[in-house]
């Protein structure tokens, strides 16, 4: 979780972490997301790589890396590579065709960063989101659809 508040300070959005530790360990144990650690006995953990399945329509399994973050102290020492690495072979051993993450359009240094790993960086896509407040507000005009296990 101090990796995940340090990486929202990063990118000017301090408050937009409403997730508790609690809730965090949770979604972990239940299988949610995988979470890539790079640890040092003397200093702790000093990234992560927080990964979980998607579906696309066209491609099937995929793979989300929703966050990749190293402590700024250790930035430029290899870890982000390695953790970029450690997803890649995630992806790869769960069947995933495309591993796929978002970069923010003004992280030039990140850019570059991936680009240099043979990434494509998708300047013709934005990405969309609906937060649960505006989901719980939204008039629909149809009977909520009410998911069911089978």
């Amino acid at each position: 979780m101090e990796l995940i508040e340090e990486l929202a300070i990063f990118e000017k959005a301090p408050l937009e972490v409403t997730l508790s530790l609690h809730q965090f360990t949770q979604d972990f144990l239940a299988g949610h997301f995988v979470c890539i650690l790079a640890e040092e006995e003397k200093h702790g953990v000093l990234g992560i790589a927080l990964c979980h399945r998607r579906y696309s329509s066209w491609k099937g399994l995929t793979a989300h890396l929703e966050d990749l973050v190293v402590k700024e102290a250790y930035r430029g020492g290899g870890l982000g590579r390695r953790l970029l690495e450690a997803s890649m072979q995630w992806a790869e051993a769960t069947g995933a065709q495309r591993l796929h993450w978002e970069v923010l359009d003004w992280n030039q240094p990140a850019i570059d960063f991936y680009e240099g790993m043979g990434a494509q960086v998708l300047r013709d896509w934005f990405p969309c989101r609906l937060s649960a407040e505006d989901l719980a507000t939204f008039s629909y005009r149809y009977p909520r659809f009410i998911a069911k296990k089978e």
